[in-house]
């Protein structure tokens, strides 16, 4: 082996080690655990609500086209919105507000649906 060949190999496996070294930092403090795992359940629940939202337009009695085309145009103030709130609130303030919102979106949702008798659907016109 190279001598140009063994420097490779020595700097990406230092490399590897500093990476291991930042991911396990993010689990030895138990401060930072704590906040990781927070910020990690937070990342997936609303990647799956989202997602969810998104894939389950099948179930629509509308055209699917038109759903798709409302919920990107719907996208566009939102990113406005969210600009607006995060400097002018702060990220955590915001943050907290719209997950609030979310959930309490998402139980009335869930609970309308579980309403619904067997065989009705929503229309949207």
């Amino acid at each position: 082996m190279s001598e140009k060949e063994h420097v490779e190999i020595r700097s990406l496996r230092s490399l590897v080690v500093a990476v291991v070294r930042k991911v396990l930092l993010l689990f030895i403090t138990p401060e930072v655990r704590r906040k990781a795992c927070i910020v990690f359940f937070l990342w997936g629940a609303s990647s799956m609500v989202y997602y969810g939202v998104s894939l389950n337009s099948y179930n629509l009695s509308t055209n699917l086209y038109i759903y798709t085309f409302l919920c990107g145009l719907l996208e566009l103030p939102t990113y406005l919105l969210l600009w607006f709130a995060s400097t002018t609130l702060g990220r955590k303030k915001t943050l907290v507000c719209l997950y609030l919102t979310c959930s309490i979106s998402i139980s009335v949702l869930t609970a309308l649906i579980m309403l619904l008798e067997e065989g009705q659907c929503w229309y949207l016109y």
